[in-house]
């Protein structure tokens, strides 16, 4: 009895392997196969969209990045001092940022400097507000979805960093135009006593910093102070790089102006008719947006059912409560879990319609620098006499409040007065917005 077996040549297994594409073309769909391909990479670009900040026009700027076919876009939104770098900055040397993860989850990103920041237009401080700076987002969104930065996206997602999140909620409840919003470092009252204590207390005048001189930024531009930047996260949880990478290419500017613009922002923030899903990602060491009247930073469970009362009825809310990390969700070593739950959330309730997923990271184009010169004279004195007198007293801070509920930890110890001011502005936010 004799046995053979086949040994297949180049014909036979090209005839064998097309057989099983297409078999599987069939049962798991083109796109499907297509995606498991070898993807073209993402593709990188600055854009500019036009805005206008009282009499001054200029560019609102930031980075385009579009994986392959892509049909929904997140338009990504820094916080207080910071610029787009925030979100294209790793959380580790060789991980992703939470843009490449969400190019390679198959979604478009931009990611802009706002108003008053990077290469973005910045305007005398007085037109340097919130309300300014939540037209120029509407701008934006527009341009988005009309093509005039290149595809035409048909879905937007908000997500934004800190004050970027209040500015993509308040966008999305004065001008519309999102189709799911997602909040990171974010609650709808802030910390005010922590605020002011370790944000505003450690700022400078900008024409005094070596990296902002030569801009001609009027005395109300500020920024922090060297070395200040650990306020933005829980020590243990960073990678020693980021804090560096911090100082030198995320810190930017900020007005005093929008500062003042953005304290009356509690109360009312909430109009009823606001209703589209919202995922707030909020770590919980986070002391600017938990504790005193503010969300009792306990349980995702409790961010949840804090922040669904801020949007209308029957509102699709949820919220992730990431542990043992601090304000900036997406720079410390716990992003992984945010950026599974930011994405999972976009896929469930908006889709990233026919991007590819997969496809390699896009190479960063460089970003216009802005003239350098030398820093302006008096407002170095300034700031050195700052430096001397109040740092050493604002740096006493959080020695000072270390326990005290609310303060120096993020439960909130009357979680009845912010259940009050929730329906102070819930009654306040209905008058106003009929």
């Amino acid at each position: 009895m004799c046995s053979f077996r086949l040994v297949p040549g180049r014909r036979t297994r090209a005839f064998l392997v097309s057989g099983v594409l297409a078999a599987a073309s069939v049962f798991f769909g083109a796109d499907a196969l297509a995606d498991s391909a070898e993807s073209p990479a993402t593709t990188c670009r600055n854009v500019a969209v036009p805005v206008r900040a009282g009499t001054q026009t200029g560019p609102l700027s930031g980075t385009l990045c579009v994986p392959p076919r892509a049909t929904t876009v997140q338009l990504l939104v820094p916080g207080w001092t910071y610029n787009r770098n925030y979100w294209q900055t790793p959380y580790r040397p060789g991980a992703d940022s939470y843009q490449q993860a969400a190019n390679r989850a198959g979604y478009a990103t931009l990611a802009i400097d706002r108003l008053g920041t990077g290469a973005s237009l910045r305007p005398l401080s007085v037109f340097d507000t919130m309300q300014n700076d939540l037209a120029s987002l509407d701008s934006v969104v527009r341009a988005l979805r009309a093509g005039e930065l290149g595809p035409r996206f048909s879905r937007v997602i908000g997500v934004g960093h800190s004050y970027g999140s209040i500015l993509v909620d308040t966008t999305a409840r004065e001008y519309g135009g999102f189709d799911a919003l997602i909040t990171t470092g974010f609650s709808h009252v802030l910390n005010y006593g922590n605020a002011v204590a370790e944000i505003i207390g450690h700022a400078y005048l900008a024409s005094g910093d070596e990296k902002f001189a030569g801009l001609g930024l009027d005395p109300l531009y500020v920024t922090s102070q060297p070395g200040t930047r650990d306020i933005f996260y829980h020590a243990p949880n960073v990678h020693p790089s980021v804090k560096k990478i911090d100082e030198k290419d995320m810190k930017d500017t900020d007005s005093v102006i929008n500062a003042a613009t953005l304290l009356n922002y509690s109360v009312p923030n909430r109009d009823p008719r606001l209703n589209v899903p919202v995922l707030n990602v909020t770590g919980d060491h986070d002391q600017f947006f938990c504790g005193v009247l503010s969300a009792d930073c306990v349980s995702s469970a409790a961010l949840r059912e804090y922040e669904r009362q801020w949007y209308a009825p029957g509102t699709e809310v949820e919220a992730f409560l990431v542990p043992d990390t601090g304000h900036n969700a997406t720079l410390e070593l716990t992003a992984p879990q945010s950026f599974r739950r930011m994405l999972d959330f976009a896929d469930r309730h908006v889709g990233r319609g026919s991007g590819v997923t997969g496809s390699p990271a896009g190479t960063l184009p460089e970003q216009p620098a802005p003239h350098r010169g030398k820093p302006d004279v008096a407002a170095r004195l300034a700031n050195e006499a700052l430096l001397r007198a109040v740092k050493p007293v604002v740096d006493t801070y959080p020695q000072l409040v270390a326990g005290v509920p609310g303060l120096g930890t993020t439960r909130n110890p009357s979680p009845e007065l912010a259940t009050l001011l929730a329906r102070l502005s819930n009654a306040l936010g209905s008058v106003t917005s009929r």
